[in-house]
């Protein structure tokens, strides 16, 4: 029966916020359904199908809301059950025993959870049942890495019991007896510490506002991953002295020395992306390099999240021989995929020193004299590229706000960056061959203009220098026929034709203006009105529906956008008819 639909204060993709945890688990079960299942009718009670006669069985569990964790987990090499409530919630007495039950294979079981005061008391009493109940010989380790929290038994588990269940679930699987699995275990435990950063708040579900607030320029250092306090809250910081402060904490209590082995996981909480997160591990082994600590192996990504928080945590484990190499061993879990690990990998300094291709050789030109005044050469030309750096800087901002709409916002900044270098590539350089002037010119722009708007306007200053290939100089009747060379390599790259929409709807009036003239001093008189051509051209775009480029899926809905292609290339024609 279809559910009613429930008004929402919060943007979240959920049905019923009642029901978010049990339709998380549906899903789950669906997706893997030939890797878990849940025992004694609750779905909150998940255990591996694939069972192992005589292998120790890992066991955890947790509030809803950390996916991957705690559920992720279970799979080959590493948990074989878990219990979980609801979100930021313990998992029940009763979901707990009855998953110690299920994955028993007869060797014991080992409890990996949180340092919490309801994940502690509920198991504990299911690992007593368990025992008085079915004679299930159960140990337990505690996650107790987080070092925002100064006294040590008080410590909260977080992203770091990640390694206590990949190391563990190895050595289980090495078929190591309970005790040696719990050995190994605390072990790992022991010699792994954590600190996060969050930017940002979550909601629950249930709740449905966020759970505490925040400035959009504050950062908290040392929030624990259901939003208890950390150590202070301040302005934020670089990622750079982020890192070094997670570092500076967590370090330390490792007793780390040069030649030493660590992992190292940099875990997102939810809502940071994968680049910041690669931006904090470049910081990481820049610092570790520096004291000589080697890094066997780095995880990045998602691994313990709490819903939809920005923010992320370090966590780094020293390392052994033994710790290394059950690290190392595969894994294959529902939400966590490892190949073997070479655990013989040698430590080579790695050299991201990025060299500069080397340019074509150029040797200057002499400039060519005109012959007469209604001609243009090289050195006319040279002065327009510079005319258009200075467009392309004044016109950026309003470029990016046009293509922020039909786009991705990035024209302004690639033209800016374009033209500045074309500009400097200019410097020092003299021309007398207008064909080749267009083409480097094209060369350089095509290498620093990052966009597609940036390759098509290369590829179209490229067309202008084949098509004037050899010519010393030109008269102003030609403009035409150079804005019509533009025009076609732009359309035989791209695509596109006058009419779609795109750029060359602000570049075609333009040309059709200039090709016109039957004079050089009709060519001249017509540059202004090849300008206002180009714009009305561009205007028009609001009246279109785009066939061609980024926003011609939105179909009728594209046509009130006006589009920031047509808007340069009226900036381009316009620059070339002042500077002329």
């Amino acid at each position: 029966m279809q559910q009613k639909t429930i008004l929402l204060v919060m943007k979240k993709i959920i049905n019923n916020p009642m029901m978010f945890v049990q339709d998380t688990l549906c899903g789950i079960y669906y997706a893997h359904q030939d890797e878990v299942t849940f025992t004694d009718g609750s779905r909150k009670a998940m255990v591996k199908k694939q069972r192992k006669p005589g292998k120790v069985a890992l066991c955890t569990g947790g509030g809803s809301g950390h996916l991957p964790l705690f559920l992720g987990y279970i799979g080959q090499g590493m948990l074989d059950g878990c219990s979980v409530g609801e979100v930021f919630a313990s998992p029940s007495v009763n979901d707990m025993l009855s998953v110690t039950k299920a994955v028993d294979n007869g060797a014991g079981v080992l409890y990996l959870y949180g340092n919490y005061g309801g994940d502690k008391m509920n198991f504990t009493m299911a690992a007593e049942q368990a025992d008085f109940e079915s004679g299930i010989r159960v140990l337990s380790v505690l996650g107790m890495d987080d070092v925002a929290v100064e006294e040590p038994a008080h410590r909260r588990g977080i992203a770091g019991i990640f390694f206590v269940y990949k190391c563990a679930g190895a050595a289980a699987e090495e078929m190591m007896s309970l005790d040696e699995c719990y050995r190994i275990a605390k072990k790992t435990a022991d010699n792994l510490r954590t600190m996060g950063v969050s930017l940002s708040a979550c909601t629950l579900p249930r709740v449905g506002h966020p759970s505490f607030e925040i400035a959009d320029d504050e950062m908290e250092i040392g929030m624990g991953i259901h939003g208890e306090p950390g150590i202070r809250r301040e302005k934020i910081m670089t990622a750079e002295e982020i890192t070094n402060e997670l570092l500076a904490k967590i370090l330390p209590e490792l007793d780390l020395k040069a030649g030493d082995e660590t992992a190292v996981l940099v875990n997102g909480l939810g809502a940071t992306p994968l680049e910041e997160q690669y931006i904090v591990t470049k910081r990481i082994y820049e610092v570790l390099s520096e004291k000589g600590i080697h890094i066997f192996h780095t995880y990045v990504g998602e691994h313990a999240t709490s819903m939809e928080m920005a923010g992320l945590s370090i966590s780094v484990l020293k390392l052994d021989d033994e710790l290394k190499r059950l690290l190392a061993a595969p894994a294959d879990a529902i939400m966590f995929k490892q190949f073997q690990l070479d655990v013989n990998k040698t430590y080579e300094q790695v050299d991201l020193t990025e060299h500069q291709q080397a340019e074509e050789a150029f040797v200057n030109q002499e400039p060519i004299g005109k012959t007469g005044g209604n001609t243009l050469t090289a050195e006319d030309f040279v002065k327009l590229f510079g005319a258009l750096k200075v467009m392309a800087d004044r016109e950026k901002d309003e470029l990016i706000r046009l293509d922020s709409v039909a786009g991705d916002g990035d024209m302004g900044l690639s033209m800016a960056d374009g033209f500045a270098a074309v500009q400097h590539y200019l410097e020092g350089k003299t021309f007398s061959d207008i064909g080749e002037l267009f083409y480097r010119v094209g060369k350089k722009m095509q290498a620093s203009a990052a966009s597609s708007m940036g390759t098509l306007v290369a590829f179209g200053f490229m067309g202008v220098g084949k098509a004037f290939r050899g010519r010393t100089e030109i008269r102003c009747q030609e403009l035409g026929d150079l804005l019509a060379a533009f025009e076609q390599a732009i359309m035989k790259l791209g695509g596109a034709k006058p009419g779609d929409k795109t750029f060359l709807d602000g570049l075609h009036p333009a040309v059709e203006v200039l090709k016109s003239a039957t004079t050089d001093d009709e060519a001249r008189a017509l540059l202004p009105r090849a300008a206002q051509a180009a714009k009305e051209g561009s205007d028009k775009t609001t009246t279109m529906v785009a066939r061609f480029g980024r926003i011609a899926f939105r179909g009728e809905a594209s046509r009130s956008i006006l589009d920031p292609g047509s808007v340069l290339a009226a900036f381009i024609v316009r620059t070339l008819a002042e500077s002329i």
